[in-house]
């Protein structure tokens, strides 16, 4: 075998080793699976009191509280950006405490177009385009 062979030989073998290294990297693991997360941002105001919105993500899916509703659907990563794609809700009218609805869309909408996502100590902090974010604080495991 000439030395050119060898060579590309040894080029292929140590190309295939690197992929498949890169594929069971934990920079390459979903770091938001099986967490759970309340809301203690919409922007930059405090959410309604009394009513805890909350997000959970597992199995590629993503669910939790809106406030008054239960909402679900899928997600998924690529680096930091994420998507949550389409989601649905249960269809309850909650009427106290005021406001409670329009936070509900406000938040679920926020929620459709979210783009990145930074986890910051205790923090997740999910941004849209325009950099306005959602801020959570971890859910104790109790």
């Amino acid at each position: 075998m000439n030395k050119n062979k060898r060579t590309l030989i040894w080029i292929m073998i140590l190309g295939l080793i690197l992929a498949s290294c890169s594929t069971l990297s934990p920079a390459g693991t979903d770091e938001l699976e099986n967490t759970k997360w309340n809301l203690v941002f919409i922007r930059k105001s405090v959410p309604i009191a009394d009513r805890t919105i909350t997000i959970e993500f597992e199995d590629g899916k993503v669910h939790g509280s809106s406030g008054c509703n239960t909402y679900f659907g899928e997600y998924t990563i690529d680096g930091n950006n994420i998507s949550c794609g389409q989601l649905a809700a249960t269809a309850m009218a909650c009427l106290d405490p005021e406001g409670i609805m329009e936070q509900e869309q406000e938040y679920l909408t926020f929620l459709s177009e979210v783009d990145t996502y930074s986890i910051e100590g205790e923090q997740l902090i999910l941004k849209e385009a325009h950099q306005d974010q959602l801020t959570f604080q971890k859910a104790s495991t109790e």
